[in-house]
């Protein structure tokens, strides 16, 4: 999976209509600019609904554990930017108070995922095929930076089974059952997934229903000269399909 998506590039009544009153989301995009592309890697801020919090937009530190003070695994800190479904609610998950008690919605417009063919990555956007926003499953906490004692809350975004579609951009063919996509919220299911129990949560997880999704060749995300590709930055014309010559 990749950790590339796309926020707040919608108007205010697109999200209103997913979650919340158009004045709340008038006065969350005026505030900020519109991200047509940015990293996980970068550990920028995503819009998100908490469940001790759900008639507001927060923005929160998308890293669960921000890198600089993560455990390290071989040599490298431990990745918090998803968190997979089926360990989340065990006894040992780092994940586990928040799985139980601290769940939230963040809204996106769209993912980045990379489809591979003979050792090359072509990049791929996916989205909804109404073009609307939707929510994916996420975790917070609020996390005390060691160094100062300042708070910030942060979140992880949950991973479910892979739908054949993304599992098709993942290489992953034939589909398995270990195929992982971030787990896309049907709106029916917002509140149980904020408020319900820990049970009634880990229900909802199941693959996104196939034939709903648009996805599409798009422009490089990083900029590879031998490759003739230039990364545009955070522009509108980012999300512009892309023919690459090796894969016609």
């Amino acid at each position: 999976m990749s950790f590339d998506v796309s926020h707040s590039t919608k108007n205010a009544k697109q999200y209103a209509k997913r979650y919340g009153n158009t004045k709340l989301w008038e006065q969350v995009l005026q505030e900020i600019n519109p991200t047509y592309h940015v990293s996980g890697l970068n550990e920028p801020e995503l819009p998100v609904i908490l469940n001790e919090d759900p008639d507001n937009v927060n923005f929160l530190h998308w890293a669960f554990m921000p890198f600089e003070f993560a455990p390290q695994i071989k040599g490298k800190p431990m990745n918090t930017l998803y968190a997979r479904d089926n360990r989340i609610f065990t006894e040992r998950s780092i994940y586990r108070g928040a799985a139980e008690t601290r769940r939230c919605l963040v809204m996106l417009d769209g993912f980045f995922d990379d489809y591979k063919k003979d050792d090359l990555i072509f990049p791929h956007y996916v989205q909804l095929k109404t073009k609307e926003p939707f929510m994916v499953a996420g975790l917070w906490q609020t996390f005390t930076n060691p160094k100062d004692e300042v708070q910030s809350n942060t979140l992880t975004i949950v991973t479910g089974p892979a739908n054949k579609e993304v599992a098709w951009i993942h290489n992953e063919t034939p589909y398995t059952p270990e195929s992982r996509m971030m787990f896309i919220v049907d709106k029916k299911d917002d509140q149980t997934w904020l408020h319900g129990s820990a049970a009634e949560a880990e229900a909802l997880i199941k693959p996104f229903p196939d034939g709903l999704l648009d996805y599409y060749p798009c422009q490089p995300l990083k900029t590879v000269k031998k490759l003739h590709r230039l990364y545009m930055g955070n522009v509108p014309a980012l999300l512009e399909k892309k023919r690459y010559k090796e894969l016609d």
